[in-house]
């Protein structure tokens, strides 16, 4: 029989229907399966509650953007995590005390002499039996204290001290890009919104087209060629009205995404253009105030204090360190002050052979310190670009308003000078309908240069870092 199983064994498997009947079914283990952690999503903000339906400008677009945009507070945390580091650092200048104690029961077993005579204890914790029980108590302070390292902490410190000034510039350009955004995204908006009453006002003017040349097939003056002319413009019109409608529903979502709230939030702008500024005859004027104040020239600045604090740090590696160290000890049983005592200690460490570690710590901060100063020279070559770009682009869209306002005067009479040749039956509808396409340009044109006016000022408030809410 046991020769039976070793084979079955070996074979992987029970070929005897016979033995399989004798052997009992293997039940399978219930493995209890852990029960998931339920995943929280933060809820969006509400932006019912935020934007109470009042008409948003783009100053509120911009505030309720620095309140509730997740990039805000991730920058923020970004900072005050550098905040963190630095009081860590800082804290290696200060003393350090540190407590311990501990209990001891030690149990000793062995022969008494006249244990069982006398029937008493010995030593305070003997029994009759032989045993000794005895409770060893101690407890020490301790105060550590850095006396001289030759300044390489203080170095670490003026280092993370920089690093943390570098992570809140950083925030201040966060705050900024922020609210560019919000107002870019914001006369975006207006300008999506303004386009779709130019493409309604087109869908009217196509319709009275069409009633015009209905009115003059019915007279017997018109060509049917010219209604089904002024039906197909009139199909047209919608598609681009449907497609004008889209469009202004898109961006709104973009305008709440990026002010941090729902994106299914109703927004209801109000008329909101940027302050006009007069833009000085030098530009270089305000290239020198973009390098004074804009936090992202700062932050580069303080990035490359903090890496040359590395250098200095990263050559004193190996240096000499002195520590004071003092302390009070004291044991006993049963009474913990039975043996009182204290230290005061002056350690020296120094390292003299490290296999090249301080050699490679020099080097990979040198390079550091190479690497902030060429980011510092390419944040000024970007800074003095922006301030450039956004000169040109005030002057442009300013000259382009004055324009499109002729544009759309112009288009508008010869529509209305089109239709009454056509009435008249001077002229053909072709000229009606190269006038209304003309209207329809100028009228997206002149809404084109307002947004692009009003972004163009909002860029060079934010090229110049100057604060959005002023």
């Amino acid at each position: 029989m046991t020769s039976r199983w070793l084979i079955i064994i070996v074979a992987g498997g029970i070929s005897s229907s016979a033995f399989a009947q004798q052997t009992p079914p293997i039940q399978p283990k219930t493995v209890d399966t852990p029960k998931l952690v339920p995943l929280v999503v933060p809820s969006l903000p509400k932006g019912n509650e935020i934007i109470a339906n009042a008409p948003l400008t783009a100053v509120e677009a911009v505030k309720i953007a620095l309140a509730h945009q997740p990039s805000v507070f991730i920058s923020k945390a970004s900072a005050d995590a550098l905040k963190g580091q630095r009081i860590q650092t800082q804290s290696l200048l200060n003393p350090t005390v540190v407590a311990g104690g501990s209990a001891t029961r030690n149990q000793s077993f062995g022969s008494s002499q006249g244990g069982a005579a006398g029937g008493g204890t010995q030593g305070g914790g003997a029994t009759a039996g032989g045993s000794r029980n005895e409770t060893q108590l101690s407890a020490d302070v301790t105060l550590n204290q850095l006396i001289f390292d030759f300044n390489k902490t203080r170095d670490m410190v003026r280092q993370s001290q920089a690093l943390e000034s570098a992570g809140y510039k950083t925030y201040d350009q966060t705050l900024q890009d922020v609210a560019l955004q919000a107002k870019q995204d914001f006369y975006a908006y207006v300008q999506s919104r303004q386009q779709t009453k130019v493409q309604e006002a087109n869908v009217k003017s196509r319709q009275g087209q069409v009633d015009l040349t209905q009115a003059e097939v019915n007279a017997g003056t018109g060509e049917p060629s010219d209604l089904v002319t002024a039906k197909t413009l009139l199909a047209q019109g919608t598609i681009t009205w449907s497609q004008a409608q889209q469009a202004e529903a898109v961006a709104k979502v973009k305008l709440a995404t990026d002010m941090g709230i729902d994106p299914r939030t109703p927004v209801t702008i109000a008329d909101s253009a940027e302050a006009d500024v007069t833009l000085p005859e030098d530009a270089n004027s305000l290239v020198d105030l973009a390098l004074k104040q804009r936090p992202t020239i700062l932050s580069a600045i303080d990035s490359l204090k903090a890496a040359g604090y590395g250098v200095s740090v990263a050559r004193k590696t190996n240096v000499p360190t002195i520590n004071l160290q003092a302390g009070f000890q004291t044991s006993g049983s049963p009474a913990i002050f039975d043996n009182p005592g204290g230290f005061v200690s002056l350690t020296l460490n120094w390292t003299l052979i490290d296999g090249g570690f301080q050699l490679g710590k020099v080097q990979e901060a040198e390079a550091n310190r190479t690497s902030a100063a060429q980011t510092l020279r390419q944040v000024s070559q970007n800074v003095i670009s922006d301030v450039s770009n956004a000169v040109a682009g005030v002057q442009t869209a300013r000259q382009q308003i004055p324009i499109a306002n002729s544009e759309v005067a112009d288009a508008q009479e010869g529509v209305r000078l089109a239709e009454g040749r056509y009435r008249a039956g001077v002229t053909t509808f072709q000229e009606v309908i190269t006038a209304q396409a003309a209207l329809v340009q100028a009228n997206t044109d002149q809404v084109n240069a307002v947004a692009a006016l009003a972004i163009a000022l909002a860029t060079l408030d934010h090229a110049i870092g100057k604060w959005p809410l002023g």
